[in-house]
């Protein structure tokens, strides 16, 4: 028994235990019970390929120009108590669609915390557990007590407000659609009109849809947490470019912890290496 551990799981956790919980299961989830949410992704997320795969990252590459041309001025006025700069109908129209996806996407986790499944690994006795994930399995599976863990973006049957979202901030949202559709200050991006700003104005809406860090809500548990730990033992985080904030956190608070990682695909080995390299933190890699 190592008190002084520290666990961190991931999405691959889940996965690896024969949950359906990848973005690819999302999304036939979705397009089996909503048609019409499914559809305004598959129409407005301008990605090539199969942008599933990464689909909060892939909510940052909503295709402005096209939603602003394709929504139309008509039967909607705006409301007087909102500024100019708010009251395109696209706007509203983007909304409706973020606050759907936020409770199909509760519903949709809910639906795993039923997903009968074995313990798979032993889990030591830790100072406490991080969860990325917004499943119970941590606790149905392996009976963790519910005080000694973090969910650190939510926890679905809890009924809390579950945290996603992609990784970008406002101003790179406007970047990114001046940079790809070729779209200038002279093209009336920042110019308001009867209906705003147009794109500057959806790219605002759109960052709503940033995944922010959470660590300050729990900063006292997860500071005294990571100070005392010797060893974290990850298993199942994709150490994407939203997770690389929490990492660097971490190796700052105690820089002398060792870390033991797991990956799942050579590009996943590649890729955690180098972000624990980025760091500077001491560690080693197993597969899962």
């Amino acid at each position: 028994m190592d008190e002084n551990q520290l666990i961190i799981v991931g999405n691959g956790f889940d996965v690896n235990h024969g949950i359906p919980s990848s973005y690819a299961h999302f999304k036939t989830w979705l397009g089996n019970i909503d048609k019409e949410l499914f559809d305004f992704l598959e129409r407005y997320i301008d990605v090539a390929g199969d942008w599933w795969n990464d689909f909060e990252r892939s909510l940052s590459e909503i295709d402005v120009p096209k939603l602003i041309r394709e929504t139309s001025l008509e039967k909607r006025t705006r409301d007087p108590s909102f500024p100019p700069s708010f009251s395109h109908p696209a706007s509203w129209r983007l909304d409706s669609v973020r606050e759907a996806i936020s409770m199909k996407f509760a519903e949709w986790v809910k639906t795993l915390d039923g997903v009968k499944i074995k313990k798979m690994i032993e889990l030591p006795e830790a100072c406490l557990y991080i969860s990325f994930n917004y499943t119970d399995t941590l606790e149905r599976v392996y009976g963790v007590e519910e005080n000694r863990i973090v969910y650190i973006h939510g926890k679905a049957s809890r009924g809390d407000e579950l945290i996603y979202g992609h990784g970008k901030s406002q101003f790179e949202l406007e970047y990114d659609v001046m940079k790809k559709y070729n779209l200038h200050r002279s093209d009336d991006f920042f110019t308001a009109g009867t209906y705003g700003n147009s794109e500057s104005e959806l790219t605002t809406h759109i960052s709503y849809w940033q995944k922010y860090i959470q660590i300050g809500r729990y900063y006292d548990e997860l500071r005294s947490a990571v100070m005392d730990a010797n060893k974290v033992c990850v298993y199942g985080l994709s150490f994407s470019e939203v997770d690389f904030p929490y990492l660097q956190w971490i190796v700052e608070k105690n820089h002398d912890l060792k870390w033991r990682v797991s990956w799942h695909s050579k590009n996943d080995e590649k890729r955690i290496g180098e972000t624990l390299r980025t760091l500077g933190a001491m560690y080693e890699l197993f597969y899962m």
